[in-house]
Formats: structure tokens, C-alpha cells, sequence
């Protein structure tokens, strides 16, 4: 097989270009080169060949504009038939699927309820391989062969030997998943927690382009964090690092899906916070092992029009969110905090006790000049950054000569 970049620092390169279309979307020439401390003579060389394997393509001129000089800018942009991926993001009774282009656009999305507490391993695997495959037939002009997937799940996974640990999701443990699906569905599979799916597309945001040392907190249904360190992961040493919300903030207290108490999660996540007010709180119907969104909503209004008991709740919930948030920034001294994630829906109503029990906790200079701060979730970013995943990890095979 002939690669179509021999020289690994053409390669490097070439994967930065790829990489800042896929981020920044389609770029001049010129501004490639800029953004990647490259040569123009190097990207029109490897734009070039980009062209030739169908893996970008160029978009009509700019125009002039007036009174501008020289010849207008032609964009390059990534190709996005060049590659088709799917995420699949599970969490307790749902499944998530989702299609992305090579441009790491999404092309189709699916969300199916089952019952995850009842799947084996080899039942696990076969709902997948069922839903990754009608994802594929319904993307425009039939089924596409897929290049990757990324398994995006809620809980502990070791993304270097494709196990998974421990789900609250599921019955199953310390079970390998990568394989057996990369065997039936004859593509590269990749494992990763749902936080770091989550953080790997926030840290490539320009508001967050000068924060190397990042701590993602995703609330939600349970409550999951990703620690970058100099940009890159912390794993662990089977991919159970950072694990925030099984840390501990009342021994013996509240019971937490992973069946011990006093968990941070047992206090400041969706399951939590409707336990605590489905019976003394008139909120919507519904599943009350896993609150709907209109549940959640209905109890952070109670909450800001003053209701006690939901301001009790959150009360509470603020204050062990805010011992664990002290941990984290006495721990890793990140520059920034980033609270995201469905639940963030209701962190002004916890940001009071939440504050107060970051002061309680630590000295001002164990703080520092870390930062604090929240992301709006208004779309699912945990599938959009697995597609960047999955496509990052498959790029470099798609550097080798399509034609062999």
C-alpha cells in the first residue's frame, strides 16, 4: 500500500490541515498556512494531492471586494461523501445513533428506548450492530460503508484494550466490546466515556483555545467528568480517572446508582434531584428512574419561582457539586472549570450553595486564578464529538493511496 504522505513531517502536516477544515470549515489556502505555521508552497502541495484522492474539494472564489487587490480567495473545504462514521452514545434505557460525514457534520440521527438493564454482551451487541446498520441504509443514496464507530457510553471504559469496566447502564462487566463489533460490522471500533467524547469537541471551541488544563463536568442523568492535561486526557489506568461524581460527599448518605452511598451523583443528578422531589412536589408523570426533560424543567421552575422544597433540593445538591468542584480545583489546578451538560439547566438554582461550599472548602490561593464557568448544552454534544473522535483516530488510514 503506498502512502500518499511518506515523510512523517508531510504527514503531521497534512493531518493539521485536515484537522483545521474539519474545526474551522472551509479556508483558503493561505489561511491553512497561517493557522499551521506552514509554507504556502507545502499546503498547495498537499492540497494538491488532497484533490487528486477526492478528499477535499474547492468552493467557487470569493468575490472581490471593493477596492481590494489581487485575485480572490478560492476555499478548500473537506470532501464530506470522502468518509462516513457513526457514533453510538448509550446510557440507561436509550440509545443514541448517529451518522457524520468526513467533514464531522451529522447526516442522520436515531434514538431508540430499550432496556439496557436486561442486555447481555452478546445481546448488547446485537441491538447495535441492528441500529449502526439501518443508520447506515437511511443516509442519502442507501447504504454506506462505514470507515469507524465510536461506542461514546456512560460510566468506566478503557479505550486502550476496548473494555468496558463498569456502566450503570448495564448488568455486564469488565467485558470487551471493540472487537466483537468490529468483527460483525468489518470497520475500526473505538470505546470512549461519554464526558470525554463531550470535552474533546469543547476544547477545540476558540473560547477555550487558551485553556490546556480543562475540567469538563457533564450533569445529567448521572454526573461525569473530563480532566485535559496540557490538552491531552487523563485516563488512568483503565480509563477510570476523573470519575467526579462516584467521589464521595456524605459517607453512608443518599444510595447511588452504582450501589454505594454518599456519591456526589447520588445528590446533584437528574435521577437524584426528582428522588428527593417526586414526593413532595407536584411535577409531571413519568419514569421516575430516569426524569424526562419536561420532569426536570418543571422542578427548576419551582426552584426559581421560590418554592422551598426545590430550593432545599438544590440547596443541597449545590453544596456536595461544590465540595467536588474544591477536589478538582485543589487536585489538578485547572485554568478553567466547564460545567455542561443536560442538568446545567439547573445550576443557577445550586450556584449559591455551590460558591459557598467552594470558600468553605479551600484557601483562596488553593484556587487561584482557575476559572469557573458554564457551557449551554442546547444540542447533544456527546455524539459530535465522538464523530471527531472516530474520524481523528481513521484519518491517518485514509492517507494511504485509494487506488491500492
Amino acid at each position: 500500500m503506498t502512502s500518499l504522505v511518506p515523510d512523517p513531517t508531510r504527514r503531521d502536516n497534512t493531518l493539521a490541515i485536515v484537522d483545521t477544515l474539519r474545526n474551522q470549515g472551509p479556508m483558503a489556502r493561505i489561511d491553512l498556512g497561517t493557522a499551521n505555521g506552514i509554507s504556502s508552497a507545502t499546503v498547495t502541495a498537499i492540497t494538491t494531492e488532497l484533490l487528486r484522492h477526492g478528499l477535499v474539494s474547492e468552493l467557487p472564489a470569493e468575490p472581490h471586494r471593493q477596492g481590494g487587490r489581487g485575485r480572490p480567495k478560492t476555499l478548500i473545504r473537506l470532501e464530506p461523501e470522502a468518509a462516513h462514521v457513526v457514533c453510538v452514545k448509550l446510557s440507561l434505557n436509550e440509545v443514541q445513533v448517529v451518522a457524520g460525514d468526513f467533514a464531522g457534520q451529522v447526516r442522520h440521527a436515531e434514538t431508540h428506548s430499550l432496556t439496557t438493564a436486561t442486555l447481555t454482551p452478546d445481546t448488547l451487541c446485537d441491538v447495535l450492530e441492528e441500529h449502526i446498520q439501518a443508520v447506515s441504509a437511511a443516509l442519502p443514496g442507501g447504504p454506506r460503508r462505514l470507515d469507524g464507530i465510536c461506542l461514546a457510553i456512560q460510566g468506566v471504559v478503557s479505550p486502550a484494550s476496548g473494555m468496558l469496566i463498569w456502566s450503570p447502564a448495564l448488568r455486564f462487566r469488565n467485558t470487551p466490546l471493540t472487537g466483537p463489533l468490529a468483527e460483525r460490522l468489518g470497520c475500526p471500533v473505538m470505546l470512549e466515556n461519554d464526558t470525554n467524547c463531550i470535552a474533546s469537541i469543547l476544547a477545540r471551541q476558540p473560547a477555550y483555545a487558551d485553556t490546556p488544563n480543562l475540567a469538563v463536568i457533564m450533569l445529567g442523568y448521572g454526573i461525569g467528568m473530563s480532566v485535559l492535561i496540557d490538552g491531552r486526557p487523563l485516563l488512568g489506568a483503565n480509563g477510570s480517572a476523573a470519575e467526579i461524581g462516584h467521589s464521595k460527599f456524605e459517607p453512608g448518605g443518599a444510595l447511588c446508582a452504582c450501589g454505594r452511598r454518599g456519591c456526589i451523583e447520588a445528590y446533584a443528578s437528574d435521577y437524584a434531584l426528582y428522588r428527593e422531589a417526586h414526593a413532595l412536589l407536584s411535577l409531571p408523570p413519568g419514569d421516575s428512574a430516569h426524569p424526562s426533560e419536561a420532569q426536570m424543567q418543571a422542578l427548576v421552575r419551582l426552584a426559581e419561582q421560590g418554592d422551598p422544597v426545590a430550593r432545599q433540593i438544590y440547596h443541597k445538591a449545590g453544596r456536595a457539586l461544590g465540595y467536588g468542584i474544591a477536589n478538582v480545583l485543589a487536585l489538578f489546578n485547572p485554568d478553567l472549570v466547564l460545567v455542561t451538560g443536560s442538568g446545567v439547566r439547573g445550576y443557577a438554582a445550586m450556584q449559591p450553595a455551590l460558591e459557598a461550599a467552594i470558600d468553605e472548602a479551600l484557601v483562596p490561593e488553593l484556587v487561584g486564578a482557575s476559572r469557573l464557568a458554564t457551557h449551554p448544552w442546547d444540542r447533544d454534544m456527546t455524539c459530535l464529538g465522538g464523530i471527531g473522535l472516530i474520524l481523528e483516530a481513521t484519518d491517518p488510514m485514509r492517507l494511504t493511496d485509494l487506488s491500492s
